[in-house]
């Protein structure tokens, strides 16, 4: 059965007290919305839409990156009823199935809208995503009939205590046969105390033709929204707690795992080890049976095979540290290349460079990639000894089994099998 999927954003997310629209918010270092996108590729939509408020010009502008999303504007918000049928126009005469998700409800898993689909499939006319939950406080409640059946979802603002006392509750997730939405929606009212047109009351009037309307649930950590900034926080534990078990389960050990933090993106070998407290930042692949140690940062980087990296390391974008490369405590590196084998182990500056294989970078060396208005690059050869204390000065080229002297600085270009030093002479002086 194919699959539109249209994501719900138009919100004004207030209670956030934020100049930027709720959305575009990160969890696990990208926009909450990109999740969504996320899922609704995973699933195979043919179709992706966001519905976006009239002034929300940087939510479409952050979305322009995924071409494939459609744009759909709600100029008044007057609920999620109204929000869907700002889409109308989009689905004439559709005849597929429609799912609802919400931008501001990042964590949905894939495999809970596989269940709704099986619902559709197994001749659900319309199927809705609820979950459990201990303190159901002002979620919407599912009441179910004798059969199992949905009967309804009550707003907890319209609830009687009867009904409030239920614990199965509405992630507002749902999806039906587009045709039979939109000829719903037109019956939805806004005859309630928020006066607003609720996505909701679909399945009353659903129950009221006689369709068959039910119900699956996900775990609340799944379901749960962003409202607030309490709540921003609380969906990013749920994600890094399942991207912790994501990554041990595909043989990644952890020795500490609430320490370490991931980004959405963030891919992990087998038999690598992550020590505690280390963060992931966007755009991190990690290879097999590498060492991460303590206190280390890494952003939009590769470390290959074998490869062992801090305690207390930065490894930032454009960085590729080839197998067997060690980089050690208080090293930061940028944009450069370690091949095979190399050494940096401790406290020194490597950017915008290209070191060859079997290389040591001694203690306190800086390369020195920037001249006050452009980025300089070095190269540096194989099987080659950089004394501690070293400043390299780009741009520069440093040969095959070269070694350069403690304490120098080297601002000339040096041929292969050579020793390059560049200091002051050392003057003694006796006492008078």
């Amino acid at each position: 059965m194919s699959l539109s999927v249209l994501i719900l954003a138009a919100g004004q997310g207030s209670r956030m007290k934020s100049q930027h629209p709720k959305v575009l918010h990160p969890i696990g270092n990208i926009p909450m919305i990109y999740h969504l996108i996320t899922l609704a590729k995973n699933v195979k939509a043919n179709r992706i839409l966001a519905v976006v408020g009239s002034t929300s010009n940087r939510i479409t502008d952050s979305i322009k990156a995924f071409t494939e999303v459609e744009i759909v504007k709600q100029s008044k918000q007057l609920g999620t009823a109204h929000a869907v049928l700002c889409a109308k126009k989009h689905f004439v005469e559709n005849h597929e199935d429609l799912l609802i998700l919400y931008g501001d409800s990042p964590l949905i898993s894939k495999s809970s809208i596989k269940e709704l689909r099986r619902l559709r499939e197994n001749g659900a006319d319309l199927a809705v995503l609820g979950f459990n939950s201990k303190n159901p406080k002002n979620y919407g409640r599912l009441i179910l009939n004798a059969d199992g059946e949905l009967e309804k979802i009550v707003e907890a603002n319209d609830a009687t205590p009867e009904e409030k006392a239920i614990s199965f509750c509405n992630s507002g997730i749902m999806i039906a046969n587009a045709n039979l939405f939109f000829s719903l929606l037109n019956k939805v009212s806004n005859k309630n105390t928020s006066k607003e047109f609720y996505l909701t009351d679909l399945v009353s009037i659903a129950r009221k033709e006689n369709m068959l309307v039910q119900a699956t649930s996900c775990p609340e950590s799944e379901a749960q929204g962003v409202n607030d900034r309490l709540d921003l926080a609380k969906a990013e534990g749920s994600f890094q707690s399942l991207k912790r078990l994501e990554v041990m389960r595909n043989g990644c050990t952890l020795i500490d795992p609430s320490t370490v933090f991931f980004s959405f993106d963030t891919e992990i070998g087998t038999d690598t080890v992550v020590e505690p407290n280390v963060i992931f930042g966007p755009g991190v692949r990690i290879r097999d049976n590498v060492r991460i140690r303590s206190f280390s940062y890494l952003e939009k980087c590769l470390v290959k095979r074998n490869a062992v990296v801090g305690p207390f390391a930065r490894i930032r974008p454009e960085t590729i540290l080839e197998e067997g490369v060690k980089v050690g405590n208080f090293v930061e590196i940028k944009k450069s290349t370690l091949n095979k084998n190399v050494k940096a182990n401790h406290l020194a500056y490597i950017g915008n460079a290209s070191i060859g294989e079997q290389t040591n970078v001694g203690a306190g060396t800086i390369f020195c990639n920037y001249d006050g208005d452009s980025k300089n690059s070095i190269e540096v050869g194989e099987n080659t000894f950089i004394g501690s204390n070293t400043s390299l000065v780009a741009p520069l080229k440093i040969g095959d089994r070269v070694i350069v002297g403690a304490g120098s600085t080297i601002t000339d270009d040096v041929l292969q099998d050579s020793l390059a030093l560049g200091r002051s002479r050392q003057v003694n002086k006796k006492k008078n």
